[in-house]
């Protein structure tokens, strides 16, 4: 008879709910999460400043209430399927302490709260500074931090409960989610281009005319890598070929400055680059994009601190509306 394999070995009968919550400690969460990030049990101890034998039982404690391996023993540690909705569970928990502790000290020392902002490039640049401008004159104790990244770096962070609102495009990812939103406005993404490209010159220009050079092109599996895909097969055109794939807002621009490749990107963020010199505009928009740039948020009726931001972006934004001829 097959032996069955460790990694899905249960090592006893789950506990009921109940007796999970009452079991599990923030100190649980915090050894699973050394454990998970370092591996080795000598490792998460010497991070946690505890004994490997400690944490060797904190973690048979955590098993026996799940009643399930959660890694496999060796060398090094390996996790087996049943760890991952632990870790994130950990994390989020752990997060949400820290949150309700930053608020507290908040609380303390005058304030109403705080928020933590993830954007991506194209609001990070135009929309986020107005939006501080106007909490600072009209909730100044609001602590705000901003973290900006690529649409997949922020959700990641969101899902982890690093971050409490998201400026974000609205596709089919935040969509599907569930969660409140709000559009804030529409920015079709561009095709780029260094400042004294040859294709600058052309007075008619089409997909397969751009398909003959190079792309800086997104990540497999990015809603924007598919739109573009999408774009040049309604266009009858093949890929072009990827000099590189990235979404790196720093490495992207440089390489396209320093090279004839090409690259899709925010609308709003290339006509900055174009007005400071660095990069220019061809004539031509994804003729299949991935929706508008707008708000995600986690709670449908979210705290006094998260509001005030909610309503400073709605009031940034529809001031921006009225600015633009």
């Amino acid at each position: 008879m097959a032996k069955q394999p460790l990694a899905t070995a249960p090592v006893a009968p789950p506990e009921p709910a109940p007796t999970w919550l009452r079991r599990m400690r923030f100190r649980h969460l915090e050894v699973l999460l050394a454990i998970s990030r370092h591996n080795s049990l000598t490792a998460a101890a010497a991070a946690l400043d505890i004994t490997q034998p400690a944490v060797s039982q904190w973690l048979a404690d955590i098993e026996a209430a799940a009643g399930v391996r959660l890694f496999v023993r060796g060398q090094r540690l390996r996790p087996t399927p049943f760890a991952a909705p632990l870790i994130q569970h950990a994390e989020r928990v752990l997060n949400d302490a820290q949150r309700a502790i930053g608020e507290v000290h908040a609380l303390r020392a005058g304030g109403v709260g705080s928020v933590r902002l993830g954007a991506m490039q194209v609001a990070a640049a135009s929309l986020v500074p107005a939006v501080v401008l106007q909490l600072q004159r009209d909730a100044p104790d609001i602590a705000l931090t901003l973290i900006e990244d690529g649409a997949a770096g922020l959700w990641a962070r969101f899902q982890r409960n690093e971050l409490d609102v998201l400026v974000t495009r609205l596709d089919a990812r935040a969509l599907a989610s569930g969660l409140p939103q709000q559009r804030l406005f529409s920015d079709p993404h561009r095709v780029v281009c260094r400042a004294q490209h040859p294709l600058l010159s052309r007075r008619r220009l089409g997909w397969r005319d751009v398909a003959r050079y190079p792309w800086v092109l997104p990540t497999p599996g990015t809603p924007l890598r598919q739109a573009v895909e999408l774009t040049f097969a309604t266009a009858g055109v093949p890929l072009p070929r990827v000099l590189l794939a990235s979404v790196s807002p720093s490495c992207n621009p440089v390489l396209i400055q320093q090279s004839d490749a090409l690259a899709a990107m925010s609308g709003g963020a290339a006509a900055q680059l174009q007005a400071q010199g660095l990069l220019s505009r061809l004539p031509l928009a994804l003729t299949h994009d991935i929706g508008d740039v707008g708000l995600v948020w986690r709670d449908a009726k979210p705290g006094p601190a998260v509001a005030a931001v909610l309503q400073a972006f709605a009031a940034a934004n529809e001031r921006m509306d009225t600015d633009t001829p």
